[in-house]
């Protein structure tokens, strides 16, 4: 954008001046060559046509491709001083497979019948059919019998007679067919007769056939997921962009290369623009070369082992790197770092409780303690194995080439090296013999998490008499997570992720894994370890649930293990009541309003903890806790379309259970509010 000057020259009294002006402003966008800025964004997607194949239309697979690159033009302060220009890019790469294997079973009729009968949605149809009977008032003969056709289709027939009194008659009958009985008996009397199908005697064999066989069919669906996200980000970029996918030709290859305007590089590229000139490798400009790395691969599948109960499992593993490239030095260092979590199980140590009237004992942390030794031996046996690199820091000490020995460095077992592997076997009940040594653990350490739901109690008749809907429910979270991390500048490697840094007081190579890792995590949560969910004939709806959490945080920087726990206990009612306005004989405010009133009410009890373990001393200190009642009411009425008026209470008791200069807290609060809605 450029502005004419102050006092703008007018083309019509002053041509000349207005015409110099002119050819002032194009010679100056001449100069420019360029445009600012260079966006592009490359899509491509493709659907597998399992669907039209009969053999596996219960399968579905997406690939899609999404690539974007831009170029933005740098500031040139003068003719000898140029920042550079400034180029980025990313492309994704998403795998999407779906599995529905009940589509599958149901290729076959038989497997199709099993699936039929236990199906959810065949509960209603099965009572139903149950509660079928043929009725009817006859008159009976003295001189003949009486056939009944009651269409029941069933050979297996119960018959009950009574008389005009109410009173049960026994009565002699015999079976025809499938949908028809004759009454034996003779007379003139008047009776009220009703059929209903009798109960036939289950086929043991059959019966253990079709339920195995459902049994086995208990995965019902499937879904995973792949994402891969490469990203660079390139700056002091000095050629300027082309006409063709912001190409050009003036520097050698085409520049920056089809290869980065799609998305497909990484740090090979950085080297690769530096040898043929592309970058400006200026001391005093320091600005690095970003590259970014992430892949996520996630796995869901849904078993139903039995009618009414649901389990869903799901697996998670995203593993982020990124890279920072001074390019503009000779040996271009290199900095390193990420972050990474996947799905975890730590069971076999939940729901240990610690007391201060024994020090706050823990079997997990004397575990960790003992796992030390343990993995700290097994990175030993790793690294007697092979020789000291000939390269890095390495080559100057002396010991280039020589085999490893111990008394020049050895593993330190307060490293992350040693207690991340520790960490994780204690806490999460595995053998430290048998835990991997790798911080980040690949697609075959995934472990699942799930949720399950039970409404299968609702066929027992008792429940059924009195509730809608009774639901039981159980939900495990777990993940394992590295918090930001970043490399070793001086790390020199041996053998893929094993390697030495230089030991700052000797000078010696020591034992080490490229990254300084500070911190991992492994954080549980039962959300609910029990539920229930209820919904009575009246329309009260009830709720209980039960969860239990812990996030548990090895700090290898500091030497301690910080545990922090929570129980919360709620127990809570609702009901509404339908058009309360004409309760109130109030007339509605407006028609196809329903003037609702919903009632909630909620008790929960809440405790929370936190320990810092300090390893090196072995004691453990409280620094942390709460003990919390609460009370919550609110109302809420309809009172038109857009209006909605309520009124709330809650009270809150804060108990301290560590530290004796807290006090006990007591908050209430209680009014009234109005919602309004703007929204058409």
């Amino acid at each position: 954008h450029i502005e004419e000057p102050v006092g703008a020259v007018n083309k019509e009294l002053f041509p000349d001046e207005y015409r110099a002006w002119k050819d002032t402003v194009m010679t100056s966008i001449k100069n420019l060559g360029t445009p600012w800025n260079y966006n592009q964004t490359f899509n491509a997607s493709y659907t597998a046509p399992f669907s039209k194949i009969p053999v596996i239309d219960y399968m579905s697979f997406t690939a899609k491709y999404n690539a974007t690159y831009t170029w933005d033009r740098g500031a040139q302060v003068s003719s000898d001083i140029d920042l550079g220009n400034t180029i980025s890019n990313q492309g994704q790469l998403s795998l999407d497979g779906r599995f529905n294997f009940e589509q599958l079973y149901n290729k076959s009729k038989y497997l199709q019948k099993i699936n039929r009968r236990f199906s959810s949605s065949n509960r209603g149809q099965s009572v139903k059919r149950k509660e079928r009977k043929f009725e009817r008032t006859i008159l009976l003969r003295e001189d003949t019998t009486v056939t009944l056709r009651h269409n029941l289709n069933n050979k297996k027939v119960k018959v009950v007679a009574r008389d005009d009194a109410g009173k049960r008659v026994a009565l002699r009958t015999k079976v025809i067919d499938a949908n028809s009985v004759m009454i034996l008996d003779k007379g003139t009397q008047r009776l009220n007769v009703v059929i209903t199908p009798g109960k036939e005697k289950p086929n043991f064999w059959k019966e253990a056939a079709e339920y195995s066989l459902r049994g086995l069919m208990m995965v019902r669906n499937a879904s995973v997921r792949y994402r891969k996200t490469n990203t660079t980000s390139l700056p002091l970029f000095s050629p300027n962009i082309g006409d063709i996918f912001g190409q050009s030709n003036s520097y050698g290859p085409m520049s920056p290369g089809l290869d980065f305007a799609f998305g497909f590089t990484d740090e090979n590229y950085v080297y690769r623009a530096k040898e043929r000139g592309w970058l400006l490798c200026d001391s005093t400009q320091i600005s690095p070369a970003v590259i970014g790395r992430t892949e996520e691969f996630n796995i869901e599948i849904a078993l139903e082992p039995i009618r009414g109960l649901k389990i869903n499992l799901t697996g998670n593993r995203t593993d982020t790197r990124s890279s920072q490239m001074q390019f503009m030095y000779a040996d271009m260092p290199t900095t390193r770092g990420g972050s990474y979590t996947k799905t975890h199980i730590a069971l076999k140590t939940a729901f240990r409780s610690s007391s201060s009237k024994d020090g706050y004992a823990s079997q997990a942390f004397n575990d960790f303690l003992r796992n030390r030794e343990i993995i700290a031996s097994r990175l030993e046996a790793r690294y007697a194995q092979g020789n000291y690199p000939n390269r890095g820091f390495i080559a100057s000490t002396g010991l280039a080439g020589q085999p490893y020995d111990v008394a020049n460095g050895g593993v330190n077992r307060s490293s992350a090296d040693v207690m991340i592997p520790a960490f994780l076997a204690a806490y999460s009940g595995m053998d430290a013999n048998k835990v991997g040594l790798s911080p980040f653990p690949d697609i075959t350490a995934i472990l699942p998490n799930w949720r399950i739901t039970y409404d299968g109690l609702m066929q027992v008749p008792l429940i059924k008499k009195y509730f809608k809907a009774f639901t039981l429910s159980h939900t495990y979270q777990c993940t394992y997570s590295v918090g930001s991390y970043s490399s070793y500048l001086n790390w020199v490697e041996s053998d893929g992720d094993f390697g030495f840094i230089r030991d700052e007081l000797s000078g010696n190579p020591i034992p080490s894994s490229p990254f300084d890792i500070s911190s991992v995590m492994i954080t549980e949560r039962f959300a609910p370890l029990i539920g229930l969910s209820v919904t009575l004939k009246n329309n009260i709806t009830g709720n209980i649930k039960f969860n239990d959490s812990r996030t548990l945080t090895l700090n290898s920087a500091a030497g301690q293990i910080v545990e922090a726990t929570t129980t919360d206990f709620t127990i809570g009612a609702g009901y509404k009541i339908a058009n309360f306005n004409t309760i109130l004989k109030l007339r509605g405010s407006q028609t196809g309003v329903s003037n609702d009133l919903t009632i909630n009410a909620d008790f929960s009890f809440r405790k929370n903890q936190s320990l810092i373990r300090r390893i090196e001393q072995n004691f453990t200190q409280a620094t942390s806790g709460t003990r919390t009642t609460m009370i919550e009411l609110t109302a809420n009425y309809v009172l038109s379309k857009r209006i909605t008026v309520g009124a709330y209470f809650d009270h809150q008791i804060n108990t301290p259970l560590v530290s004796s200069s807290s006090y006990p807290i007591t908050n209430s609060n209680y009014g009234i509010s109005v919602r309004l809605s703007l929204v058409k």
